[in-house]
């Protein structure tokens, strides 16, 4: 009996989705709110909200 599948599977070089450079990598980060600020991070525009936030704020050091 011939084995019609011998020589496939396996990974595949090149496949799959591209990784992202370092710059663009998002890490999850967990953070504690009661139900109402939840309710106000999200009416503010949740996770793309507080990036920016980020983004534009200064630190002194």
């Amino acid at each position: 009996m011939k084995n019609e599948l011998a020589g496939r599977g396996g990974a595949g070089r090149g496949q799959g989705r591209k990784a992202l450079p370092e710059d663009l990598v998002l890490k999850a980060v967990t953070i504690k709110l009661s139900a109402a600020q939840r309710e106000k991070l999200q009416r503010l525009g949740g996770a793309p909200w507080v990036r920016k936030k980020i983004d534009k704020a200064k630190v002194s050091e």
